[in-house]
C-alpha cells in the first residue's frame, strides 16, 4: 500500500533548488509568499522624519509524494537528517489501511 509524505517549508531566502534535491519524484505546489514590513526611527530625539525599513519575506512551498509502505521508514529517516538552511520543515505522514468489513462486523458485533 502507498503511503504520502507531506512537506511544507517555509524559508526566508531562496529554497528553489533545494526543493528539488529534498524529493525528486514529489508533486510542488508554491503557496502565498508573507511579508512583513518593519519601520525603526534613526533618531529618536532629533529627526524625527529620518526612518528606515525593513522587510521580511517567507516563502512557503508544499511538496506530496507517495512511498510504498516498506520504504516509508528509510525516506522518514532520511527525511529527518536532512538539513535545509534557513528553512523550516514539517512533515506529514498519512496511509490508508485496507480492513476486511465482514471481520472487523464480527468483532464489534460479538464484543458487545
Amino acid at each position: 500500500m502507498a503511503a504520502k509524505i507531506r512537506i511544507v517549508m517555509k524559508s526566508f531566502m531562496s529554497q528553489s533548488n533545494r526543493v528539488s534535491e529534498l524529493m525528486p519524484n514529489a508533486k510542488k505546489i508554491g503557496l502565498p509568499e508573507s511579508r512583513a514590513l518593519f519601520t525603526v526611527l534613526r533618531s529618536p530625539h532629533i529627526d524625527k522624519k529620518s526612518r528606515e525599513q525593513f522587510s521580511m519575506h517567507v516563502k512557503k512551498q508544499f511538496l506530496e509524494a507517495k512511498v510504498d509502505a516498506h520504504e516509508l521508514r528509510k525516506k522518514y529517516f532520511w527525511l529527518k537528517r536532512l538539513r535545509a538552511p534557513g528553512a523550516q520543515c514539517e512533515i506529514q505522514i498519512s496511509f490508508k489501511t485496507r480492513l476486511d468489513k465482514k471481520s472487523l462486523e464480527s468483532k464489534l458485533l460479538g464484543d458487545s
